[in-house]
């Protein structure tokens, strides 16, 4: 399946977190101004769609109005590893190209 490259790089967050569970806003503030607001949330919820992500809110108890934390799949991170492996084989090739 194909991605876009801010779907890749949510889902480089979400792999490099190492299982946990991470908010919207955190990845914003996590990508050095890569992923913005006001794209974030669309993002997220097209890689739910696509079954790469899980998202829950968190316990009601934590904040008046609970959050929404999202994680990987398993067919997230496969997806991801193919989609890295890909690039990285993609930019080498452009490399030899404008050498």
């Amino acid at each position: 399946m194909n991605i876009s490259p801010k779907e890749g790089l949510v889902l480089e967050h979400l792999s490099s977190s190492a299982g946990s569970e991470m908010y919207g806003l955190e990845m914003v503030n996590a990508s050095n101004g890569a992923l913005k607001l006001g794209t974030i949330y669309v993002t997220l919820g097209r890689l739910e769609d696509k079954g790469f992500i899980e998202s829950r809110k968190e316990d009601a108890s934590v904040r008046t109005v609970p959050r929404r934390l999202y994680k990987i799949t398993g067919a997230g991170r496969k997806t991801y590893l193919a989609w890295s492996a890909a690039m990285s084989a993609y930019n080498k090739g452009m490399n030899g190209v404008l050498a």
